[in-house]
């Protein structure tokens, strides 16, 4: 690959086949050189980069310290460049960028504090041992409200050690390997405290976890056991917490793009601002810590 030729027919194409000032050329030529530098180091040719190149390009351009509009700025960049360099099919403008109001995740539990929650959650009556186990899912897997609700008996396979989670409008489909501190009372719900539950509130449903009360849905059941969690740990804030605590780890367990699969999330750079490892002086963004050294 050469890169001299490369942005000189790059510039020729920007100022004189599309016509574009040479100040706007300065601009992409910095860019696509970065770019290029980048499809170096990672052994990729400029005609065969695929989307997901794509997309990990920006996303590294992201945790470099890039704003949202200089991240918009390098895609249309590469896509005038797979133009000028002919590629058959652009995967440029296939990219999807997530909205720049995201802010970076702060009050992030680590995994300790995490099991803590989950371990000594009080559960003594059958409502609150189904909500033990709701809780894992959110805990462990990062399960959100609208998740838990639609789960199917089925799609709970204890012998495998791992659940089925459907797509929903916003969310993609997966298998996700359970936790081995979920397994025993997951087990014990599903062959005695759901069955209970079903017999004592008079209820027929396929539903792995279900409401029973009047409603419908979990959401009441959910927002008592929120109540109940803060009572107890006064760092938990709200499930979205719970969701973001657990992808910062599989990020940096898994990377990217497993944490991306796991989360269930349509797009990379959805998934980018969860990744904290790259980032210098993080300890002056956000609070990642042990939540009892807080109150020191």
């Amino acid at each position: 690959m050469d890169k001299e030729k490369l942005l000189d027919k790059f510039e020729t194409y920007i100022t004189e086949d599309l016509g574009y000032l040479y100040n706007t050329h300065k601009g992409y030529r910095s860019s696509i050189k970065n770019y290029l530098d980048w499809l170096s180091d990672n052994e990729v040719e400029p005609k065969k980069v695929s989307l997901s190149h794509t997309y990990d390009f920006l996303a590294y351009r992201r945790l470099k310290g890039d704003k949202h509009r200089t991240i918009i700025g390098y895609k249309t960049a590469i896509t005038h460049f797979n133009q000028c360099i002919g590629m058959k099919q652009n995967p440029a403008l296939l990219v999807y960028l997530a909205k720049s109001d995201k802010k970076t995740p702060i009050g992030i539990i680590d995994e300790e504090s995490l099991e803590a929650i989950y371990r000594e959650i009080q559960a003594n009556t059958l409502i609150q041992k189904r909500d033990r186990c709701m809780l894992g899912m959110m805990v462990f897997l990062g399960l959100q409200r609208t998740e838990l609700a639609i789960l199917e008996l089925d799609d709970l396979d204890l012998e495998q050690g791992r659940v089925y989670i459907p797509a929903t409008q916003s969310t993609n489909e997966r298998f996700i390997n359970l936790h081995p501190k979920q397994m025993m009372h997951l087990s014990q719900y599903i062959y005695d405290i759901r069955r209970r539950l079903l017999q004592e509130y008079k209820l027929t449903s396929n539903r792995l976890f279900f409401s029973c009360g009047e409603a419908p849905d979990l959401n009441g059941a959910l927002a008592r056991m929120m109540k109940r969690i803060k009572l107890e740990f006064h760092y938990v804030r709200d499930f979205k917490q719970l969701k973001q605590s657990r992808m910062v780890i599989w990020v940096k367990e898994h990377g990217l793009r497993q944490a991306q699969y796991l989360g269930g999330y349509r797009y990379v750079t959805s998934v980018q601002r969860y990744d904290f490892k790259s980032i210098d002086g993080l300890q002056r963004k956000l609070t990642y810590s042990h939540p009892m050294e807080q109150m020191n």
